[in-house]
This record gives structure tokens, sequence and C-alpha cells, in this order.
């Protein structure tokens, strides 16, 4: 059987990403053999239980001398989903999906992001979302850039304004924590948190990996875009608030360097606005 090598890059709302072209390869191809070559366990659970690949392994040397050996030799085909090559915010009008889809020459019919949970991980996370009236999931930090995080003042006013809805805050210990939010900085595993947002009443966050996890199960959420493009890593399960100016968009012009106008994008969105598509979506 002939293998189809894919070397995993990206932080993990890069990798949900990938996950509908290779529902598409296989498909396409339902003999090939899919391989992928994670750089963590991290990446590597997000693949678990997926039904269109046959092996998920470590680009680690010592755990894979020999296709170590076929990558730098050039013995063997490998493929990446390194799109951020391509600069997209700045010079593509596809969204992400579709533009990793076109790097494996393959089109996508179903662009829906794929996560595939055990019973076990569904079960823990409805009994675990039961406990709490009207669940929202906020996640309110991007990894990618600073630039892209809105005031935490802005989130408790929102939390603040909406008292019949329970708002947990995912993401880890050194984030700010949101006042009045539930506290789950560091106490949920990456794979559980992708089970959490299943059973949440919406979402609201910004353009992070969990948002880009909304799409896999339809969650109406809101996602907040400053210097990114909804065009690009927006989904329509989402209502996506933007507020382009006139150095919009810089995220991959800037990266981890501050912006230079006080994130003006970011600030121009109000609590009210997104308290107003909240409660849209939640309707």
């Amino acid at each position: 059987m002939k293998a189809y090598r894919i070397i995993i890059a990206g932080g993990l709302g890069d990798v949900l990403l990938t996950t509908p072209t290779i529902k598409a390869l296989k498909e396409a191809d339902p003999d090939r053999k899919i391989v992928l070559y994670c750089m963590n366990k991290r990446q590597q659970g997000i693949f678990k239980n997926n039904p269109h690949i046959d092996r998920v392994t470590s680009t680690s040397f010592f755990k894979n001398p020999v296709s170590f050996v076929k990558y730098y030799m050039k013995w063997e085909s490998f493929h990446t989903d390194f799109y951020a090559a391509l600069m997209p915010a700045v010079f593509c009008d596809r969204n992400a999906k579709d533009l990793i889809a076109g790097l494996h020459q393959m089109e996508l019919k179903d662009n829906k992001v794929q996560i595939f949970l055990s019973e076990k991980e569904e079960n823990m996370a409805r009994t675990f979302m039961a406990q709490y009236k009207n669940p929202i999931l906020m996640h309110i930090t991007s990894k990618t850039s600073k630039n892209q995080e809105w005031e935490v003042e802005n989130w408790e006013e929102l939390v603040r304004s909406m008292p019949e809805y329970t708002f947990l805050q995912l993401g880890v210990s050194a984030e700010k924590k949101v006042s009045n939010a539930v506290d789950l900085r560091d106490k949920v595993s990456f794979r559980d948190t992708l089970a959490l947002i299943k059973y949440a009443k919406s979402f609201v966050g910004v353009n992070s990996s969990f948002s880009h996890a909304t799409n896999a199960f339809d969650i109406p959420g809101v996602v907040l875009f400053g210097p990114a493009r909804p065009e690009i890593w927006g989904h329509l399960n989402n209502i996506n608030l933007y507020k382009p100016v006139r150095c919009s968009p810089c995220l991959e012009l800037l990266f981890h360097s501050p912006c230079p106008y006080n994130k003006l994008c970011m600030h121009s969105i109000s609590v009210e606005e997104v308290r107003a598509a909240l409660f849209k979506q939640l309707s």
C-alpha cells in the first residue's frame, strides 16, 4: 500500500484546520495509507480516533530513524501542511482550510474541522457541563500574537452583563484570570477541552485553536478578530467580529512585536457588540 506522508507543522489551531484535507485525501483514494508525523503529543492527540488516518507518529529521529533518513536523503516523498509561508492574511482570499487542501492538490467537498471523541470523553463532557447553568466557554488569549487579545476588563464586563449564563474560562494558568468566570485554566486536558466545547451552549473568544474546534461541532460562537482576517481563519458557525483599520491585517507582519497603534482594531470592538452577538447565537 502506497503511503502518503504528511509532516504536521504549526500550532494546534493550524493542525485542526488540516483535518478536512486529511479526510479528502482518504476519500479520494481509500487504499492510500495516510501517515502523519507530529512535532508533539498535543498535535498527535488531535488525530486520536480519526478513521481517515492509518498511523500517527513523531518526527523524532529516535522513534522513526528510517523515516528520518528517507526524508533527509529525499528517498521518499513527504508533504507538509505549512500554509503560513503563503502569508495568507496579506496575500490570500481563501479560507485556511482550503489553502491547506491546495497544498495537497485537493478541493474540499466537506470543509468542517474533524474531531472524533471517544464514548468516555463524550460522557465526561456531558456530565461536567450539566452542572452549570447555560454554560459558555471563553478563551481570551492568543499564543500567536498578543495583538489579537481583548482587554481583560472587557471580558469581565461581558461576564457581569450576562448573569444568567455561566462563563467557563479555558487556557493556561499563566493567562489572566477573568473575574466571576469558572476557572478551567490548566485544569482540563486539551482533548477533554475539545469534548467540553461540544456540550457548551456557546463559545466566545479570540482567534485561536478553540475557536477552530467549534467548527467541528457547529457550536454557535462569537470570535473577535483584529490583526487577522475572518475570511482566512473564521468559520460559518461563528459570528466573526472584525473592525479592520488602515493597518489591518498585520498578523504576519508583526507576529510577536507589539502593535504601534495600541491595538485599535481590537479596541474598536465593544462589549455591547460582543454581548449582542452572543445573544443572537444563543437565541
